[in-house]
């Protein structure tokens, strides 16, 4: 009798525990220890949803730097960046508004066809926040002083989002009861519980949020248009899944 390889031998092996602890997980899982009790079990889903305002403006801005020695070119972009910070950091002060820097990156690139190569820096800067008004003007501040204006977009603020999941959550599994009400009605028997109960708060929902462009850059503030930041809508919607356990009628 020829032996087995050694590397056929653990496949085996694993196969055997996977599948015996598959098994094991399945016998003691509550839908499967309802069907041996002769109850029913039926698997649903309901979700509920909100449409809410963006309350939270994100304006992202940028110091970029071109030249040929990447020493002066870093140190340019340091510079703009460090008193970018020191501005945007005292007008955050007391205001609820949120400072943040992006990514460093330099890199050498080509000019046009020719040979000849030059560097660039750049890094990002993001105001976040729901003071729109106030968070423009710094934003037009800033660019005065050095920064490129790279985008901005309204997002909805965390405690906002958290507070309607909370809301929605219950609304669901309102929804989710009913149904089973109605299943076990339909098939002549009565809801007794669920078995099992998943919940799927869908974050992702009516996302990315759309972006707004800028003007580059502002010579003057009264020779740039009136950038609009007006906020939109997004939707919030929690899922729930679950196992209902359904018996004889009354």
């Amino acid at each position: 009798m020829r032996r087995l390889a050694p590397a056929i031998l653990l496949a085996a092996c694993i196969a055997a525990a996977t599948g015996a602890r598959a098994a094991a997980q399945d016998a003691f899982s509550p839908a499967r220890a309802a069907m041996e009790q002769g109850l029913t079990v039926v698997s649903m889903s309901e979700s509920a949803q909100r449409e809410l305002r963006r309350d939270r403006l994100r304006i992202e801005l940028r110091a970029e730097q071109a030249g040929r020695d990447p020493a002066r070119v870093q140190a340019e972009v340091n510079r703009v960046m460090a008193a970018a910070l020191a501005r945007a950091r005292a007008a955050a002060t007391g205001a609820g508004l949120r400072v943040e820097t992006g990514g460093y990156a330099i890199h050498q690139e080509r000019v046009g066809d020719t040979k000849e190569t030059t560097w660039r820096a750049r890094q990002g800067l993001s105001l976040v926040g729901t003071d729109a008004a106030a968070m423009l003007q710094l934003a037009g501040q800033l660019q005065q002083d050095g920064l490129l204006a790279s985008g901005m977009g309204w997002e909805l603020g965390d405690e906002a989002r958290r507070a309607a999941e909370q809301e929605l959550l219950g609304e669901a599994i309102a929804r989710l009861r009913a149904r089973a009400d109605a299943v076990a009605t339909a098939l002549g028997g009565r809801f007794l519980r669920f078995a099992t109960v998943a919940v799927d708060p869908q974050r992702g929902f009516d996302r990315p949020m759309p972006r707004m462009a800028m003007p580059m850059a502002m010579a003057a503030p009264a020779a740039a248009p009136e950038v609009a930041a007006e906020a939109g809508m997004e939707v919030v919607r929690v899922a729930v899944q679950a196992e209902a356990l359904l018996g004889p009628g009354r």
